[in-house]
Parts: structure tokens; C-alpha cells; sequence
């Protein structure tokens, strides 16, 4: 097992409740993970992974590369923020751009399920589609319990 933080040098406060656009593409390089309920059995050891895989085929890792978590039920994946050598050429590249909308969360990541319906309900009430739901883990799993759950959900709008 890989010990190693993950933390992200983030300020919950620019991301809470925050709307916001990327007019230019962002890329990342993804990998599938295991998960339970929203919460990856291998986090560290799979950015370990996606991080050697991206260098391999020649991407530069962008400097306090945004790490995201594509979550789901059993299986997800994990996105870390590249520069691109040619990103048309890899199918494991993930490029996001449009609008956001994006809160922060403190309950533990088994539990985000009802905070992710809650931003859903909220969304749409609003009038809002979502093409895509993310989330940003500012404190790594490793971490959760001595410093506490911050988790950015991201959701990406029509």
C-alpha cells in the first residue's frame, strides 16, 4: 500500500456555492477505480497509477494538478489534471469545459450520496441540467479522520 497524502491545496471558500466556467479546455487523465458508496478502496495507490500512466505516454502532470473522483456505487475513476501530448490520440483523456456549479461538503464520503441528490434537487430547481457530477477531495481518505471531511462536489451544467 502506497502511503502517501493527497490532499489538495485548495480554499474550500472559492468553491462553495460558486458558479463558474471553463472557456478553455482542461484535460485529465483517467482511471478506474473500486469504490463502496461513494468511498475508492485504493485512492492513493491509484493516482500513484494514473500519475505513472500519463508520464509514460509523454503528459506533462500540470503544477497542484486538480484531482477529481467520477463516483459511483462500485466503480468510478480518478482524473488528474494533465497537459496533453496529443489529447485526441488517447481515449483515457477526459476534456472538460463549459459551465459549473460547485459546493463543498463535510460529511464523510459514504454519506455524499444524499449530498449530491440535494445538489441535484437544487440544480433543477433552478433549471439547470447537469451533464456530469464530480467531486474533489480536498482531505485524501488518509487524512479524513484526523483532519475531517472536505469534499468540492462539481457539477458540470448544459
Amino acid at each position: 500500500m502506497i502511503e502517501h497524502c493527497h490532499c489538495q491545496k485548495i480554499n474550500p471558500a472559492d468553491w462553495h456555492e460558486k458558479s463558474f466556467t471553463w472557456k478553455k479546455p482542461r484535460f485529465f487523465y483517467r482511471v478506474t477505480t473500486r469504490m463502496a458508496f461513494h468511498q475508492p478502496f485504493s485512492y492513493c495507490e491509484d493516482i500513484a497509477l494514473a500519475l505513472a500512466k500519463a508520464r509514460s505516454k509523454g503528459h506533462i502532470i500540470k503544477e497542484n494538478a486538480l484531482i477529481l473522483l467520477k463516483s459511483g456505487l462500485f466503480r468510478g475513476e480518478i482524473l488528474i489534471e494533465i497537459q496533453p501530448q496529443d489529447p485526441t490520440e488517447d481515449s483515457s483523456i477526459l476534456q472538460l469545459e463549459g459551465r459549473f456549479y460547485s459546493v463543498v461538503s463535510q460529511l464523510p464520503l459514504m454519506q455524499m450520496g444524499k449530498e449530491i441528490d440535494k445538489l441535484t434537487r437544487d440544480l433543477k430547481k433552478r433549471g439547470d441540467k447537469i451533464k456530469g457530477l464530480y467531486l474533489c477531495l480536498i482531505t485524501c481518505p488518509q487524512c479524513a479522520r484526523e483532519k475531517g471531511n472536505q469534499t468540492i462536489i462539481i457539477a458540470h451544467l448544459h
